[in-house]
């Protein structure tokens, strides 16, 4: 009966074997083969032919001088002990007259010694039948080791031989079961090197039967167990690779196990015979044909023994008989893979079925002997591409072992076959196995056009998955959930990843560019993108307060790059926060510079520079308010009030002290933002810029314009006098003299002049705008000091009297000139009468002083003119005098040098000068009319010793004059220094200067 429910395929190459042996070619022969690379043939004679792999037979007589008609009706070889078990039977119709002669015998062979030589003696199994009445023995089996021995008869008794088998010695033996119908086959699987359990399965007709043999072993129970109300014909049953039992009946094949039935395999086909190939089941399957009664089973299953002990021979339970001649179809399983791998007829049915040397020998019943050998697994794949049959062929890959890359070229294949039908889901669900072994491009190219989005985007999550996508897998991938707009899709790729085997970077681009915003910014948070994050709230969701609260959780140096990219933005929408954040940033670095700056000496240049590396200096901030001068205004005041702003200012002294401390620290980076910060504040508040926070405080250091007293909120002019006269302020001087003048800010240089001490200009500051109580006050205040400011007064109150108080002023101005000596009577009247300002040179009026009539009267300055008149009358009167002695003395001096020169000189001494005794001669005489003994002298004798401290003086006056004459620096700096400039060079010129000069020859 065919079976159409099984793909058949032709996976065996089959080969009828031509000049085979005389051995092959007698009648009714018996196969068996259990590796050892040997084939063992049992003919009708009772010769036994041991068949190598060149088909060299070596055969011996098994039957020797038994009844007529006795023949080997069973044959089976052990492997593991090297043995040949074979069973003898008399199958003649004289055999059932005689009971004695129809006892089955059962020898032992040792393989080996068969090999070596010929008269071999084998062991015989001595055993009792169970009944009086004789049986066919239809089953045998042993364990590996030969140690038990079951038989199985056909009056349903099974008899278990224990003990020293091989060895000849006594045995034992036990009938375990009796079934009530003929036993047909005997399989045992044993354990014997571990000392486990030993299991015996039997088969009758109608049951499926276990035992368990383990003898001694404690636990053992060797009743009989039936797995199941069902039976099987005569070598329809064996022993699997993993030691399970193997049944074929007509309409399946069954596996068991000791504990019960497990899988089965439906074959619905009448099964003669069932081998085993590797993983393949080998059946013989005939059409049904009655035969004889029941009574010729005996004869038939002599005419028919095979392997194992299994007889080729069928009984149904309904006693009809299905033989050899039947089985003409030969069919090859694979389970494994569920499909056949051969079938095919046998002329003459099936005789036997051995396999060796690789391949599987099938004897004919006409004497043929087909050879069958599995084709290699590239011929098998062929044949299936043939058909088409992919989802086979890999099944059939993976069970022969084929490397996973191999495996994956076939569901390429498979993959290109469905594409090519336009099935391109399932297609894709091939092209995923080939991951990491098939170029991606090959698939991806395959799935761009927008209707297989979904597909390709399965593909490529499985790509990363796998751990094998590339930046470009992602962003595709990413494109493919955003064209598709499968957000769910797009959610899990990205929340569900335990080991992101992704790009990142690229990711989140795709995602913003698409406008996922949500999950950009999730990446971004969780990977620690903070650049892309900030990106993402400020510039694509406007999140402004979100991006300035996640800026103040990261570190100082990143907040200060991140504020240099985004401020400007985040100014716009938040001005307030963001002033505020940037503000905390700048007094962080600054505490940051502080420390380092401190630490700086002892670890040198390399400390100052980490510790103030990255962080962003106030004066790299201020660009961020090119269009918010207000909040700039606020950001520079809560700076400085937070930082350089003392507590409470007392005096200008304080910020002396700061301002040396802070020239002892060194010309830091901190310097150069407080001089940033003061500059910028005071060039806002000048350009009409009032602060919305209005941070620093009224300042009590200065004069008028200060204000803010009572709590009246500050003009932007007041805060910048207020800021120029503070004790703190570290402001470039010159650079907000420049600003105050430009903007036509008077109190502004007012208040520079005061803070820089430069009380000339600020006299001159308020004599251009005619502010007499001004004047007033910077006299009584700076008059002491600088006296030279009466001088620049004098002239202005003197061109000025129509102004109040002029005339006071002006007397006041008169008595400090006067007091201190600081012009000349006669400059004083030129001044006063309405002369040359002492600002020209030249002495011209200026253009705008009034006429010569200012107004100065001869009353208001007659006390003046008194006293100069009579002082300088003393004086004259003085000088006279001192003129006439210096003449006399001049004449006397002169007189006694032209007497030295003209006239002798009389030494009337007696005595030496020096010891006061009378002298005598040699002496030595001095025109200073001092007289000395020559001895008293010594080595002195060229002047007088008495005169030489005199003289010595005069000499050193002499040569300090020349020398100064030569200090001309000394001279000027002299002359600038004195307020009497006619007096020093009178001075100089009395020491004759020239006196000392050389001409020097051009």
């Amino acid at each position: 009966m065919a079976n159409f429910q099984l793909r058949q395929f032709h996976f065996f190459k089959r080969e009828t074997l031509e000049d085979l042996p005389d051995a092959f070619k007698q009648p009714e022969l018996l196969l068996a083969s259990n590796g050892g690379g040997l084939v063992f043939v049992a003919d009708a004679t009772g010769t036994i032919h041991i068949v190598n792999r060149a088909f060299i037979v070596r055969s011996f007589v098994a039957v020797v001088g038994e009844a007529p008609g006795t023949r080997i009706t069973q044959m089976h070889h052990i492997h593991q002990a090297r043995t040949l078990l074979t069973v003898e039977e008399n199958v003649s119709a004289a055999a059932a007259e005689a009971a004695a002669s129809s006892r089955p015998v059962v020898r032992l062979w040792p393989v080996d010694r068969l090999l070596r030589q010929t008269d071999v003696q084998p062991v015989g199994v001595r055993y009792q039948m169970p009944t009086a009445t004789p049986y066919p023995l239809t089953a045998v089996a042993a364990t590996p080791s030969v140690g038990q021995i079951a038989l199985g008869f056909a009056g349903g008794h099974v008899v278990l031989i224990r003990g020293s088998i091989l060895k000849g010695k006594s045995t034992k033996q036990r009938t375990l079961y009796v079934a009530p119908e003929p036993i047909t086959n005997l399989h045992f699987v044993a354990d014997e090197a571990g000392g486990l359990r030993t299991t015996l399965f039997a088969t009758t007709t109608a049951q499926t039967l276990v035992f368990d043999t383990s003898g001694g072993r404690s636990g053992a129970d060797d009743s009989a167990v039936v797995l199941e109300e069902r039976g099987c014909g005569i070598g329809c049953s064996l022993i699997g690779d993993t030691d399970e039992l193997i049944v074929a009946r007509d309409e399946a094949i069954y596996f068991y196990t000791a504990d019960g039935r497990g899988p089965c395999f439906a074959f619905d086909a009448p099964k003669v015979l069932l081998r085993r190939f590797r993983h393949y089941l080998l059946l013989a399957t005939a059409a049904p044909s009655p035969m004889a009664p029941p009574q010729a089973l005996a004869a038939a299953a002599a005419a028919a023994a095979d392997i194992d002990g299994e007889s080729p021979l069928l009984v149904a339970p309904d006693s009809s008989l299905r033989s050899f001649n039947d089985a003409t179809t030969f069919t090859i399983l694979d389970t494994r893979n569920k499909l056949v791998a051969y079938t095919g007829a046998v002329r003459g049915g099936v005789r036997g079925v051995a396999t060796e040397w690789g391949g599987v020998f099938v004897l004919g019943g006409h004497g043929t002997l087909d050879f069958f050998a599995e084709k290699d697994l590239l011929e098998k794949l062929d044949i299936l591409y043939r058909q088409n049959l992919y989802p086979l062929a890999v099944k059939l890959a993976q069970s022969g072992n084929y490397d996973a890359g191999s495996v994956a070229g076939i569901y390429r294949r498979y993959g290109d076959w469905l594409y090519g039908k336009d099935d391109f889901d399932t297609a894709m669900a091939q092209y995923m196995l080939t991951i990491g072994y098939v170029e991606p491009s090959y698939v991806i190219r395959k799935y761009l056009d927008a209707q297989r989005l979904g597909s390709l985007a399965s593909y490529l999550q499985e790509l990363h998955t796998a751990g094998m996508a590339t930046s470009d897998h992602t962003t595709l991938l990413l494109n493919c959930y955003t064209k598709l707009r499968d957000e769910d899709r797009l959610n899990r790729f990205i929340h569900t990843q335990e080991d992101y085997q992704f790009d990142v970077d690229t990711a989140i681009a795709v995602c913003r560019q698409a406008g996922f915003y949500d999950q950009a910014l999730y990446l971004a948070d969780k990977f620690a993108k903070a650049a892309v994050y900030l990106k993402l709230k400020v510039e694509d969701q406007d999140d402004i307060g979100a991006a300035l609260e996640y800026m103040r959780g990261m570190a100082d140096s990143d907040i200060s790059a991140y504020l240099a990219e985004f401020g400007r933005r985040c100014l716009a929408s938040l001005p307030r926060e963001t002033t505020e954040l940037l503000v905390d940033v700048c007094i962080k670095g600054m505490d940051v510079r502080a420390r380092a700056l401190s630490a700086r000496e002892a670890d040198g240049a390399a400390g100052l520079r980490a510790g103030g590396a990255h962080i962003l200096s106030m004066r790299r901030i201020q660009h961020l308010f090119a269009d918010q001068p207000l909040w700039l205004a606020a950001f520079l005041e809560r700076v400085i009030s937070r930082r350089w702003q003392p507590p409470s200012e007392t005096s200008s002294g304080q910020r002396a002290d700061g301002g040396s401390q802070e020239r002892g620290m060194g010309e830091d980076e901190e310097e150069r933002d407080r001089k940033s910060a003061w500059n910028t504040l005071l060039e806002l508040y000048l350009c009409g810029v009032e602060s919305p926070l209005n941070e620093l405080p009224s300042q009590g250091g200065g004069g008028g314009g200060g204000g803010g007293g009572g709590g009246k909120p500050q003009t932007p002019k007041q805060r910048a006098l207020a800021l120029l006269r503070s004790s703190s302020a570290n402001l470039d001087w010159d650079r907000a003299y420049i600003l105050c003048a430009s903007s036509g800010f008077t109190e502004g240089v007012a208040a520079l002049y005061e803070q820089t001490g430069d009380v000339g200009s600020l006299l001159e500051l308020y004599i251009e705008g005619d502010d007499v109580p001004s004047i007033r006050g910077l006299l009584a205040d700076h008059g002491e000091q600088h006296p030279d400011l009466h001088v620049r007064a004098l002239h202005y109150f003197a061109r000025n009297l129509q102004l109040a108080e002029s005339e006071r002023l002006l007397g006041e101005c008169l008595a400090t000139i006067e007091k201190y000596g600081l012009m000349s009577p006669l400059r004083v009247l030129q001044a006063l009468g309405g002369g040359a300002d002492d600002r020209s040179p030249t002495g011209a009026a200026p253009s705008a002083a009034p006429s010569a009539a200012g107004g100065v009267t001869l009353g208001m300055v007659r006390g003046y003119i008194m006293r100069q008149l009579e002082a300088t009358t003393a004086r004259i009167g003085a000088n006279e005098k001192a003129a006439a002695a210096y003449a006399d003395e001049f004449r006397q001096h002169h007189g006694r040098m032209e007497a030295l020169r003209t006239r002798p000189v009389v030494f009337q001494s007696t005595k030496c000068t020096s010891c006061m005794t009378p002298l005598d001669l040699p002496s030595i005489h001095f025109l200073c009319k001092h007289s000395y003994h020559q001895r008293c002298l010594g080595d002195a004798s060229d002047c007088c010793p008495r005169c030489l401290m005199d003289n010595q003086v005069l000499e050193d006056q002499r040569r300090l004059q020349e020398i100064n004459a030569r200090k001309h620096a000394a001279f000027f700096d002299r002359l600038h220094a004195a307020g009497d400039g006619f007096g020093v060079v009178a001075e100089w010129f009395s020491k004759n200067p020239f006196a000392f000069t050389k001409l020097v020859d051009q």
